[in-house]
């Protein structure tokens, strides 16, 4: 009887009657405490109904949508290859910049835009942490598992110079030191992205003097150690090839890293195998030849008189020539200089992918079965988009460059929507969803080309392609969503993934493992540092999909 009645007055302060407030005040406000607040409206996904019910798609219906997936897969990596990379670099060209700021800021946006835009349809769009599981997958991907793709595929071991990698494991470690600190109360306010996306501009700031600072820090770094300045030529012993370059007064320069991004469409369809050995065999051994180049070029500098004496050169000679003896090199009549840069340019017409997109019927069973496959896919974008890579093709890059982003939107679209729904079918959360499925997907382009550059001989190329494309990603496409949410909305975006924030933690770890390791392995990319990235990787998703699941407990929490 008295709980009937204490459920009576509860019932009666909820409603706010006089008589009961007033007869029992404390009973009101205890009446309130055990009231639930009241859940915040939940957004709901901007996505169109779906053909098949969730009983259809548990039923066998879900694997059309995996499909789909797979094929936005295909779809992103083409778009960005054929179109939206060559109309970056037209505009490199027409605005003139530099390099290696061309490949910290343009580059880089062409690499990561899939990553991009699945991050901005998961803050305005599906309203869930796609895009950071997606970005923060993606990352973990590209320095385990490509580096490790990259040790175990290429079939010479390659030297690693210390520098790249100090240099983009510095912000990278910085980046994401401040994506903790934002992610600390699941709320990202506007100002905390801007800062963020600031650290990608102090980047690009950064590489514009990248050659200048190297020269000096290992020039110090050298005169401290050994007691007397040399040049760099003299420190690039034990250096891939990417370090080579071309004599003074010659026109000819080894080409960029913007170039060496090989079109998935044309690997699948027109051109050379990545994992064949026929033309591929010709670049590796141009790489080995470059690589006893460089230390020839050593030798020949070192038997110039130096401040060091004739204890120090004799030193230098001896580890050159030891070097040398290890890949020896046939030089024909042209001299050191003509072979050196005749390779470089060798290597760079081998497979730079400049040539315009190829629409003719091609021979062979499997790659016309391959033609007929993407041909919806091309087909279109051929139609829409001009072809930078054609004299023609090239006056009309803008039409190209915001083209591309409105069907890279596009793809993005249709493989969010679909990745919800084959989660939601296999009860699987959208976080999970992007770390693992969808960070795969938008990652395989990006390991392809690093595969065929380390394949080159150009490890560091490989390495810092890997590691300079998650920092856009960290600095560019996390922050940039929310930045311009803050500012449409006026309010700050709640990201509630339960173990995201250790999952960047353990990002941050794998990262001070993965340079750990490299050391261990005295900066070469052998199989033993390939098998290490990959059980390195595979711990990470298991982690990482435990906290998620909640089979681990995340600290912070």
């Amino acid at each position: 009887m008295g709980g009937a009645l204490l459920l009576a007055l509860l019932a009666a302060a909820r409603a706010g009657e006089p008589n009961a407030t007033d007869l029992y005040p404390d009973l009101a406000d205890f009446a309130t405490d055990l009231t639930p607040e009241p859940e915040a409206d939940e957004k709901t996904p901007l996505f169109p109904d779906d053909l098949f019910t969730e009983e259809q798609r548990r039923s066998g219906a879900v694997v059309l949508h995996v499909i789909g997936m797979g094929y936005m897969f295909v779809a992103l990596a083409i778009v960005c290859d054929e179109f939206f990379v060559p109309a970056l670099d037209v505009i490199i060209e027409r605005l003139a910049i530099r390099d290696d700021v061309a490949g910290a800021t343009f580059m880089a946006a062409g690499g990561s835009a899939p990553e991009l835009f699945t991050s901005i349809i998961g803050v305005f769009v599906s309203f869930d942490d796609v895009g950071i599981g997606t970005i923060v997958g993606s990352a973990v991907f590209n320095i385990l598992f490509v580096i490790g793709a990259c040790a175990l595929f290429s079939r010479t071991t390659l030297s690693l110079t210390w520098w790249p990698l100090f240099r983009d494991c510095t912000f990278y470690s910085v980046s994401l030191l401040v994506l903790i600190y934002c992610f600390r109360d699941n709320v990202i306010y506007w100002q905390e992205a801007l800062v963020l996306f600031s650290l990608y501009g102090a980047y690009v700031m950064f590489m514009r003097w990248n050659q200048p600072v190297e020269r000096a820090l290992k020039k110090l770094i050298y005169k401290n150690k050994h007691g007397n300045a040399t040049t760099s030529s003299e420190t690039s012993v034990g250096t891939n090839t990417a370090t080579v370059t071309a004599t003074p007064g010659s026109s000819k320069a080894p080409p960029p890293a913007a170039k060496f991004r090989h079109g998935l469409l044309q690997l699948m369809i027109h051109t050379i195998d990545p994992m064949h050995d026929g033309e591929l065999g010709k670049v590796d051994e141009k790489a080995t030849q470059l690589h006893a180049i460089a230390s020839l070029k050593v030798l020949l500098e070192a038997t110039k008189p130096t401040a060091g004496g004739a204890g120090a050169a004799a030193a230098r000679n001896s580890a050159a020539a030891a070097q040398a003896k290890e890949t020896p090199l046939d030089l024909p009549n042209g001299g050191l200089a003509d072979v050196q840069l005749d390779a470089i340019e060798e290597i760079g017409d081998l497979e730079d992918d400049t040539t315009p997109l190829d629409m003719s019927w091609p021979s062979g069973f499997r790659k016309r079965l391959t033609y007929l496959l993407v041909a919806p896919i091309v087909f279109p974008l051929w139609m829409t988009l001009p072809d930078t890579r054609t004299p023609r093709g090239k006056k009309f890059y803008p039409i190209t460059f915001i083209g591309s982003i409105v069907w890279i939107a596009f793809f993005s679209y249709l493989m969010v929507w679909w990745a919800n729904l084959v989660g939601a079918a296999a009860y699987v959360p959208p976080e999970v969803m992007g770390l693992t499925l969808l960070a795969a997907g938008t990652s395989v382009p990006d390991l392809i080309t690093s595969v065929i550059v380390a394949r080159k001989g150009f490890g560091d190329m490989a390495v810092s392609s890997s590691v300079g494309s998650n920092i856009f990603d960290v600095t560019v496409g996390l922050p940039l969503p929310w930045l311009l949410y803050g500012i449409i909305y006026g309010e700050p975006v709640l990201v509630n993934s339960k173990g995201m924030v250790c999952s960047i933690v353990l990002l941050f770890a794998m990262l001070i493992f993965v340079i750990i390791s490299i050391a261990c392995f005295r900066w070469k990319m052998n199989k033993g540092l390939g098998f290490t990235m990959f059980l390195l990787y595979f711990v990470f998703v298991a982690v990482s999909l435990g906290l998620e699941y909640g089979y681990l407990r995340c600290p912070s929490e």
